[in-house]
């Protein structure tokens, strides 16, 4: 960190509502944790933002100094190490303010779909979510957001409405349709760089049910599933979303059904707005037969749900934990894609991930939407997300050699771009693969309209 004059940091530490740790204050790390504890996050200041104020005074203050700024909801989605700067943890701006009237939801940059999907419930109202419910759904926003409705919904920023934005010199713009419509762009997809969302408000749809949740296979049946499920999701509507995982999973933690086994996990969602219970279950248990019948079921959790539960269908675990995660977004895979991925993680397969899902796209998520925005890998018809929680002895020497022979395996399936969520901590390969080469040269306009000073890191 460049000096900074005691009086300074006095004086700054004042002015803000929420707590400004340095690095070794007693508080320091427990501010930093999030999601993935193995995030290499070590900035010299961090300031947990009580208010907008905060990340004003904080942006304010970082620009001064000539500190680079990163900001930090929930720990999902750290794009990146921090080594020094500062970082405005945003949790505490968790309001959730639902016009049922209106249709819309406005958020703070610290709610969670955890908290906001209940509210939502409480209308009989849904929104775009991603798959797990303990995400930010600002973070989720700027990437694009995908998640287990949007074959038939599209991406979570296609229904963004209005962002407040703090940039660079530390003023706050309402960037929508109507205003700073450049940056309205920008934000939706475009990630980071940009400023920091304080607020978000979003469209959401009349939808009180959906029929979804999970199938579970046996171990020794987990390649004829995968094979099956291949030639089945082909043939899906867009009203019907799934992906397929292959879990290994611990022996504690988890429900004792589950507990210690390795599982193939279908993972169903059938939407139709306007239909009734009975309507939802004719027509989804449907679609769902082909994949009941390809092989026995060992653990069935598929039937109409409230929408508010979705988040529930993917099973993902609640943090912290020492993730390793890589994602990949490809064109249209084969059995020859199905095999490779066998080979490496499959039922016989000695394997070190927790998870390696392959999910169907296509659908809503590929058509342009009315407005447009900067989400990249649109035009993908799969993706592939592999997690492994480390266990130092167990799978930690195994990873580095496991991870990398997994994705060469498959990377003649890979689509052009690869979306940020799914990017992990882009190295300058994967950064210029984010968007296309106009969407890219854009978004460095904008970035630099707003942040001139280039105040907010973002990682290329």
């Amino acid at each position: 960190m460049p000096p900074i004059a005691e009086a300074d940091l006095t004086a700054f530490r004042s002015a803000l509502s929420g707590p400004l740790f340095e690095r070794g204050d007693e508080g320091y790390q427990a501010e930093i944790d999030g999601f993935n504890s193995l995030s290499p996050m070590r900035p010299d200041l961090v300031v947990g933002a009580q208010d907008e104020a905060d990340v004003q005074t904080a942006v304010r203050f970082a620009a001064a100094h000539g500190l680079e700024v990163v900001v930090q909801a929930t720990g999902h989605g750290s794009y990146r190490g921090v080594d020094g700067g500062v970082l405005i943890h945003t949790r505490r701006l968790d309001s959730i303010d639902i016009d049922a009237s209106a249709l819309t939801v406005t958020i703070g940059a610290g709610a969670r779909w955890m908290d906001i999907l209940p509210r939502l419930g409480e209308h009989g109202l849904a929104a775009v979510t991603g798959s797990s419910p303990s995400v930010g759904a600002v973070g989720l926003v700027l990437g694009g957001g995908v998640g287990p409705l949007s074959r038939t919904l599209g991406w979570a920023a296609d229904r963004a409405v209005a962002f407040r934005v703090v940039i660079g010199d530390g003023s706050v713009v309402v960037a929508s349709a109507e205003s700073e419509p450049e940056l309205f762009w920008a934000l939706k997809g475009g990630k980071v760089g940009l400023g920091v969302v304080t607020r978000l408000t979003l469209a959401v749809l009349d939808l009180p049910e959906i029929y979804g949740g999970g199938l579970f296979f046996a171990q020794e049946h987990i390649d004829t599933v995968h094979r099956a499920w291949l030639d089945w999701a082909e043939t899906l509507p867009e009203s019907a979303n799934t992906s397929i995982a292959i879990l290994r999973l611990p022996p504690e933690g988890v429900p004792e059904p589950l507990a210690g086994r390795t599982l193939a996990h279908v993972r169903f969602a059938y939407v139709e707005t306007g239909a009734d219970a009975a309507q939802l279950a004719e027509r989804g248990e449907a679609l769902l037969a082909p994949l009941r019948e390809a092989a026995p079921v060992y653990l069935d959790g598929v039937g109409v749900m409230p929408t508010a539960e979705c988040g529930s269908i993917h099973a993902e675990p609640f943090g912290p934990l020492p993730i390793w995660e890589r994602g990949e977004f490809l064109d249209r895979i084969d059995q020859d894609y199905v095999e490779r991925i066998l080979e490496q993680a499959g039922g016989s397969a000695e394997s070190p991930f927790a998870t390696v899902e392959t999910r169907l796209l296509g659908g809503a998520v590929a058509r342009d939407p009315k407005a447009p925005n900067a989400i990249g890998g649109r035009g993908a018809a799969f993706s592939l997300l592999v997690i492994a929680a480390v266990v130092p002895g167990l799978n930690d020497q195994a990873l580095p050699v496991a991870g990398p022979a997994l994705f060469d395996a498959v990377a003649g399936y890979s689509h052009d771009e690869i979306n940020y969520n799914w990017a992990g901590h882009p190295s300058p390969e994967v950064f210029a693969r984010l968007w296309p080469a106009d969407t890219a040269a854009k978004l460095a306009g904008v970035r630099k309209r707003y942040d001139p000073a280039g105040t907010f890191g973002f990682g290329n």
